[in-house]
């Protein structure tokens, strides 16, 4: 072969190894870049699924309801009546009144008997006509030994509350015992300063208030489907409102009084 013709061979055979070398490297970058777009989309696709619902998980509650209480969705709010003036006399006394306390436990029912206690009777009653304690928070449990009471009626959600105004309600006969299941008015300062707050009785014996009867009782409750609610209330956990426990707890999360009803039934 002639040395001219071997020497174009050559040249042709390292342009086109040069040509073939530079191909290679660009498919070679395009996979790398492929590669880099691919883990960045996947990334992508990783922080939109978690952000949008991608992780299927619930949030965990910071607090737990107590065991067959409810947390009604949205919370219930009372509505903000403030009365000034103590209702006037309207009730039958000739009747038995009855109220139904739907509660975020649980219901309860209390018989009321005018004819032991009218101011009082009357009272409670006019306050649930007028959806007073719908949608309000218990805002004290007293669960010690010998003196274990649930007070509520006060849209303030603290024992504090008050109706705006105060009535005279009775004054219990000496020897009064507040047993299991007795039903009566919170006041300040004795009866003439009753309002609109209450509480539920739940031990068998308290002495304590016994020795001091100076607590309008109005109702009861004595069937056994009411009092199993109002003992499941009765184990609520909750902050201290008092460090020496005198005031109990407020329950967290709240208990709520749903709604109170009243029924109007003839003295057998």
């Amino acid at each position: 072969m002639p040395a001219g013709r071997s020497y174009e061979k050559r040249v042709r055979a390292k342009r086109e190894a040069a040509r073939a070398a530079r191909k290679h490297a660009e498919r070679m970058r395009k996979v790398r870049i492929g590669a880099s777009i691919g883990g960045s989309i996947a990334v992508v696709v990783v922080v939109l699924l978690l952000f949008l619902g991608g992780n299927d998980k619930k949030p965990v509650a910071t607090t737990t309801p107590l065991s067959g209480c409810t947390q009604p969705i949205p919370a219930p709010t009372p509505n903000g009546k403030q009365i000034t003036t103590a209702p006037k006399m309207t009730i039958d006394q000739n009747k038995i009144y009855v109220a139904t306390i739907q509660t975020s436990c649980g219901s309860v029912k209390m018989t009321m008997d005018p004819k032991k206690a009218p101011a009082s009777v009357n009272n409670f009653v006019f306050l649930a006509r007028q959806n007073y304690f719908d949608g309000t928070k218990l805002p004290r449990v007293q669960n010690s030994p010998g003196f274990q009471i649930i007070q509520a009626g006060t849209q303030t959600g603290t024992i504090s509350g008050g109706v705006g105004y105060t009535y005279a309600g009775e004054t219990p006969a000496p020897g009064t015992k507040y047993t299991r299941g007795t039903v009566a008015m919170a006041n300040s300062r004795g009866p003439s300063t009753n309002g609109s707050q209450f509480f539920f009785v739940l031990s068998a014996t308290t002495t304590a208030l016994d020795q001091n009867a100076n607590y309008s009782i109005f109702g009861k409750v004595d069937d056994a489907t009411s009092l199993t609610t109002l003992d499941k209330i009765l184990t609520a956990k909750g902050p201290r409102v008092d460090p020496q426990q005198e005031l109990g707890i407020t329950p967290e999360p709240p208990i709520y009084i749903l709604k109170v009803t009243i029924e109007e039934l003839k003295r057998s």
